[in-house]
């Protein structure tokens, strides 16, 4: 399990010591950062903060004044509130305020942090994840109303003109309006097996101890007719290495890559280089390509769902692409990104980052 970061505010030394020594004996690896105050607090923004632990009162202001900004700087970290003396109105309004639970100092014992912390982040990742759909819901109805009412209306209409034309006796007309239709059924089946791909990309199976050579190996196969049709040279270099993943899903994501390489070419015969290399637990791997490349302020964006690159717009597809990317790297606790160094081509980097524990819990 990753070690936590946490947070402890508190003006009173005593106090933080308590906290401290308590979480040490739960948390042995977390990280425990101190602060007495709610300034001193924020100077710790940009560090990762999973865990706060608050007093509500401080030198510079209520705790509950202060959880606002918390939430604003560790917009996923669980908060829990700490005060001398046991209120119910201090209790409900703190809940209300957005702190996950409170406490009375007199009843802080290990038992009590180990079941507030546990709990919380349990709800934390829950609410972080409800967020997380219902802006991926919002981003899907803008994508259905935009992307399918053309097909469907192209549908319509299609289908009103091969019933004249048919009636008029041209079936010359009907046969070329027939394949006009086909297409507009395609772009609308791909859009839904795109949408369907990136709300659930391999949400269930088990994490494998496999070689690279052999996630290489199924790339191969799966893009056979893809390189053979754009004539794609491909450098594959596997390192000698093995990983701990869910094969399909990292296949999923090579797939994307390497087609999104092959269909950003800008004409040229697509040269890949896909390579492994060790990193800290896990993997790198890295996917660069001769294609048209991507701006360099368009480099974060790209892994947006929905978004795509104006000059790549003539293109077919959703923009869904690299941001299943994005969720499958998250799953295999890693992240991906666009190597902002590169200047010709585009170079795509990402992690893998299970170990052996944490894929047996995932899985």
């Amino acid at each position: 399990m990753t070690a936590l970061n946490i947070l402890i505010i508190d003006d009173d030394a005593g106090d933080r010591k308590l906290v401290r020594r308590l979480l040490q004996q739960l948390h042995p690896e977390a990280g425990i950062a101190e602060a007495d105050s709610g300034e001193n607090a924020l100077t710790f923004a940009g560090r990762p903060v999973d865990v706060i632990i608050l007093d509500y009162l401080l030198p510079d202001g209520t705790g509950l004044d202060l959880i606002a900004q918390l939430h604003e700087t560790w917009p996923r970290a669980v908060l829990f509130m700490t005060t001398g003396q046991g209120d119910e109105e201090i209790a409900k309004s703190v809940i209300l305020a957005g702190a996950s639970d409170y406490i009375p100092k007199s009843a802080i014992t290990a038992e009590a942090l180990q079941r507030m912390v546990a709990n919380g982040l349990k709800v934390a990742e829950m609410r972080w994840r409800i967020q997380e759909q219902q802006n991926e819901l919002r981003l899907f109805t803008d994508v259905l109303i935009h992307d399918m009412r053309a097909p469907l209306r192209a549908i319509k209409f299609l289908s009103e003109q091969i019933q004249e034309s048919y009636q008029n006796g041209e079936f010359d007309e009907v046969a070329r309006q027939f394949e006009l239709m086909q297409k507009s059924v395609r772009k609308t089946s791909d859009l839904i097996e795109r949408l369907a791909s990136h709300t659930n990309p391999h949400s269930s199976g088990t994490a494998e101890h496999v070689t690279v050579e052999s996630l290489f190996d199924s790339l191969r196969a799966v893009l056979a007719q893809d390189l053979a049709e754009s004539g794609a040279r491909i450098e594959w270099d596997s390192g000698g290495l093995s990983v701990w993943c869910f094969p399909p899903d990292i296949v999923q994501l090579l797939q994307n890559l390497i087609g999104n390489s092959i269909k950003y070419s800008g004409g040229r015969t697509p040269e890949i280089s896909v390579a492994a290399e060790p990193s800290g637990n896990g993997l790198l791997i890295s996917v660069a390509d001769n294609g048209i490349g991507v701006p360099l302020e368009y480099r974060d964006k790209i892994f947006e769902p929905f978004k795509r690159l104006q000059r790549g717009s003539e293109q077919p597809g959703t923009g869904l692409g690299l941001a299943t990317c994005t969720k499958i790297a998250k799953r295999h606790n890693g992240t991906i990104w666009c190597d902002p160094q590169t200047e010709t081509g585009t170079t795509i980097r990402f992690t893998i980052g299970l170990e052996a524990g944490r894929a047996r819990q995932t899985a």
